[in-house]
C-alpha cells in the first residue's frame, strides 16, 4: 500500500489541464417552489445543538464527508461537536485540508502533545483542533479521535514550515533520527524542483536500504509514516512545479489517494472535512477533473457508496482581526430572488439550517446556486446530498 505512492508524481506529471466547463444558463425552478420544498425539509438548529435528526442521517455513513468554506470559526466547533455526538456511532477519525507532512504532528497535538517550537501560539491548527483535543481529553486512549493531514505538502499552509523544518523536528521525535536527520540540507526549501527531487529520492534509498535497522529502532508503524511522508513529498515536488490547473489535478491526485487510504486503514467510520470544491460529487466548480468527492462517492471500493456529501457555508460572513478576503452577504450579493442559499437565509434569518437535498427538483431541474457570486443552475444533488447554511460566520486569521 505505502509503495504505490512513489508512482503518485509519475502519475499526476502525465495529466493535461482541461478547461473550466460551462453551465446551465438560467434555472428552472422558482422562488415558490423551492421556498416550499426549503420550508418543508430544512431543519434549523437550536443554539449550538445539532439536532437528532441530522445526526441519524450522517451517523448512516461510513465517511461524512464536509465541503467547507474555509476559515469560518463556527464550521470548527461545528466539527467538534459533530465528532462528539458521532463518537457512539463509531467516528473516530478526521481528515483534513492539512499538508500530510504534518499529519504525525496534528495527530500527537489532539492526542495531548505540542506544536512544533517555531508556531507561536495561537497557531493556524490550534484554533481549528483545540475543540477536539478538549474532547479526547474525556475519551480513554483506545477511544479518542485521529487526526490526518491528506492534502500535497504545499509551499504555506498555515504555519507548517517547509518540508525540511518538518522533517529536522520528525529527526528529534524519533527515537533515533537515521537518515532522515540534515539529510536534505539547510537549503532544500529553496532548491530547484530537480535538485529536490533528487534529494528525495535519495532519501528514499537510505531509508529502503537502512528498513530492518529502522523497523527495530522506530517500529514498523513509525517506518512506514516516515516512508509515506518522504514519499508524498516526492509527489508534491510536482504540483509545486506546476501552474494552474496542472497543479490542481496533481493535487487532487495525491488527495484522493491518500483519503482513500486513510478510509481503509481505520476499522472506523470517518469525517472528511475539505474545501467545497474538492467535496463536490461531480463536476460544477473549478476545474474540470475528478474530485477527491466524485472518486469517494463513485469510485472507492473502500466507501464503496456510504457517504454523504454535505456542503458547508455561511449566510453572512465577518472578519476577525488580522483575517483576510472580504465580508460577505448572501442577501446582498448577486444572488436572484430563485437562488436556494438566498431562501435559506430569508427562510431563517441568522440561524444555522440543515437542507437534505432529497426533493426531485434537485436531481430533475436546475436550481440557482451561488457560489463566490459565481450563480449557477444545476441538478444539485448530483454535487452535494445536503446543505448546511450557518447564519453566520466569523473568519478566522491564517496565520
Amino acid at each position: 500500500m505505502r509503495s504505490s505512492l512513489r508512482t503518485v508524481a509519475a502519475v499526476v506529471a502525465s495529466i493535461i489541464a482541461i478547461g473550466v466547463a460551462g453551465c446551465s444558463p438560467t434555472a428552472d425552478v422558482t422562488r415558490d417552489e423551492l421556498l416550499a420544498v426549503v420550508e418543508r425539509d430544512g431543519v434549523a438548529f437550536e443554539g449550538a445543538m445539532i439536532p437528532t435528526e441530522i445526526l441519524s442521517r450522517l451517523a448512516d455513513n461510513r465517511v461524512v464527508l464536509l465541503g467547507e468554506t474555509h476559515h469560518l470559526r463556527e464550521h470548527w466547533a461545528f466539527v467538534a461537536d459533530l465528532l462528539s455526538e458521532l463518537h457512539n456511532e463509531g467516528f473516530r477519525q478526521l481528515l483534513i485540508e492539512a499538508p500530510q507532512m504534518v499529519g504525525w504532528l496534528l495527530d500527537d497535538y489532539i492526542q495531548g502533545g505540542l506544536f512544533v517550537p517555531e508556531w507561536e501560539p495561537p497557531p493556524f491548527y490550534q484554533r481549528k483542533l483545540s475543540a477536539i483535543r478538549a474532547y479526547n481529553e474525556t475519551l480513554a486512549p483506545d477511544e479518542q479521535i485521529h487526526v490526518r493531514g491528506i492534502d500535497a505538502n504545499e509551499e504555506w499552509y498555515g504555519g507548517a514550515g517547509s518540508f525540511q523544518s518538518v522533517l529536522e523536528y520528525l529527526a528529534q521525535h524519533l527515537p533515533t533520527p537515521g537518515p532522515v536527520d540534515g539529510s536534505l540540507g539547510k537549503d532544500y526549501p529553496d532548491a530547484p524542483s530537480d535538485v529536490q527531487t533528487e534529494r528525495i529520492e535519495t532519501l528514499l534509498v537510505a531509508l529502503e536500504e537502512d528498513r530492518s535497522t529502522l523497523v527495530e529502532s522506530w517500529g514498523a508503524d513509525w517506518y512506514d509514516q516516515v516512508v509515506e511522508i518522504v514519499e508524498v513529498e516526492l509527489a508534491s515536488i510536482d504540483v509545486r512545479a506546476k501552474d494552474g490547473d496542472a497543479a490542481s489535478k496533481a493535487r487532487e491526485e495525491i488527495i484522493k489517494q491518500l483519503a482513500d487510504e486513510r478510509v481503509a486503514e481505520c476499522s472506523c467510520s470517518t469525517v472528511v472535512n475539505i474545501g467545497g470544491h474538492h467535496a463536490q460529487k461531480s463536476h460544477l466548480m473549478g476545474t474540470e477533473q475528478e474530485w477527491m468527492g466524485d472518486y469517494l462517492a463513485h469510485e472507492s471500493t473502500v466507501v464503496n457508496g456510504s457517504i454523504i456529501a454535505v456542503e458547508l457555508s455561511s449566510a453572512q460572513t465577518v472578519l476577525e482581526p488580522g483575517a483576510g478576503g472580504t465580508p460577505w452577504d448572501i442577501l446582498a450579493s448577486a444572488s436572484p430572488d430563485n437562488e436556494i442559499n438566498r431562501i435559506m437565509a430569508e427562510t431563517w434569518p441568522g440561524q444555522t439550517v440543515f437542507l437534505p437535498l432529497d426533493d426531485p427538483i434537485f436531481s430533475n431541474r436546475r436550481v440557482a446556486y451561488n457560489s463566490e457570486d459565481i450563480i449557477y443552475a444545476t441538478s444539485l444533488s448530483e454535487q452535494y446530498d445536503a446543505i448546511i447554511q450557518y447564519g453566520l460566520g466569523h473568519r478566522m486569521p491564517e496565520d
